[in-house]
């Protein structure tokens, strides 16, 4: 317990540098917390954000699921992030049989390929920072090559996503930058549906310009509108969170190197580990709800109207759930955890992740043994939504033949 009164809020760059004790006090004095600042309550504790997932008909994605992007009328949006169900259902289902384990799994190859062509240039080298020479572009082409987007374009996509999910010290409410990308990415998803329905081809993208969802009318082809938020959202979110989670696998990894040379000794450890990675440090720490209805929780009424903010991050190290929570072990028995969200929210993508960052993982420790991070000159995303590094570098401390 503190003298110093509880205090968060997602924009606060240096509660984003370690928010964990924050969450730890949240959790224990006040898992139900209100932000007058910014006016939002938030959820900490585990089973409180499990079952606030869980219910979509007191916790609402429908005006959206980032708070400064959240407004007042449900039928402003199309993303599948925000919207409830059914709508929700009818959108998923056309893009969930794409997204499945097995689908997925038959991806391996390409996704390994994709990782050995970034890798294989680093080899020998004594210093290089492992998310804007590796982790920042393998989830880029591995989203590009599901999709479709060509080789010259990626980069150009990339950088819009970090312009749009960027904040200035200080900035809650998007600015022009931020404006500019989100046009400019629309305008390019948008023409690329075009092309793809003009001319369909063996890919996600063309599979979405194509495909038709099935609602209380029955069958219609996706508007416009629904088919280029489905492409946006998954090459420009898919890629985002994937990069920060190698980025922080590349960080624990050189903090904790037994860990690291568990992994060295016995690969089967790997997909554990990844699972760990994701419980540990997710990438993306909270997600926002409008509340629908007068809800009691911990002896307070929130009002119906309100925001509530759902603190994934915090959910994952719930001593509740998981015994000395805020230790790192990679061998620690895999339990359910909330860092791809929970329920009919649970991110699409989170096969996709774990391919990525298990191949990724099982590549980099076949060539590099033993690094180093260099924290003093790590540097950190500064948005809203997402947690994570732009800048890791490391330092070989031992190379091997591959």
């Amino acid at each position: 317990m503190s003298d110093e009164p509880i205090y968060y809020d997602q924009y606060d760059r240096l509660i984003d540098d370690d928010p964990y004790p924050i969450f730890k006090r949240l959790r224990e004095e006040a898992p139900l917390w209100y932000n007058e600042k910014y006016d939002f309550w938030v959820l900490s504790r585990f089973e409180d954000v499990r079952q606030a997932s869980l219910d979509t008909d007191t916790f609402s994605s429908n005006y959206g699921t980032v708070l400064e992007l959240m407004d007042d009328d449900p039928t402003n949006h199309t993303s599948i992030i925000n919207e409830d169900p059914p709508y929700h259902n009818q959108l998923r289902a056309v893009v969930a049989p794409f997204f499945t384990p097995a689908k997925i799994s038959s991806f391996e190859d390409e996704v390994r390929e994709i990782v050995v062509g970034y890798l294989a240039p680093l080899e020998g080298k004594g210093e290089f920072d492992f998310v804007q020479d590796f982790a920042r572009w393998v989830p880029m082409d591995v989203v590009s090559a599901l999709l479709g987007i060509p080789q010259e374009d990626r980069k150009m996509i990339n950088t819009w996503g970090d312009q749009i999910n960027h904040r200035d010290e200080g900035q809650v409410e998007l600015g022009p930058v931020q404006v500019e990308a989100f046009s400019r990415s629309n305008a390019y998803f948008e023409n690329m549906l075009m092309q793809r329905r003009a001319h369909p081809r063996d890919d996600l993208a063309s599979a979405i310009a194509t495909g038709s969802c099935v609602d209380e009318q029955g069958e219609r082809p996706l508007t416009t509108d629904e088919a280029v938020a489905m492409i946006q959202i998954i090459g420009i979110a898919g890629n985002e969170t994937a990069s920060r989670l190698l980025a922080s696998a590349a960080w624990l990894l050189g903090k904790y190197p037994e860990q690291r040379q568990k992994l060295r000794d016995d690969p089967k450890l790997i997909p554990k580990a990844v699972e760990e990675l994701l419980r540990i440090d997710p990438p993306s720490p909270i997600q926002f709800r409008r509340v629908l209805a007068d809800v009691e929780m911990h002896g307070t009424v929130i009002p119906k109207g309100s925001n509530i903010g759902l603190l994934t991050a915090s959910a994952n190290r719930d001593d509740r759930q998981y015994e000395d929570p805020d230790r790192f072990d990679i061998e620690r028995t895999p339990k359910r955890h909330v860092a791809f969200g929970y329920g009919i929210h649970s991110c699409l993508g989170a096969w996709v992740a774990r391919l990525e960052v298990r191949v990724a993982l099982e590549e980099v420790l076949a060539r590099f043994p033993d690094w180093q991070v260099d924290e003093a000159n790590m540097q950190r995303v500064r948005t809203s939504t997402v947690r994570g590094f732009s800048h890791v570098p490391v330092r070989m401390m031992g190379l091997m033949e591959h």
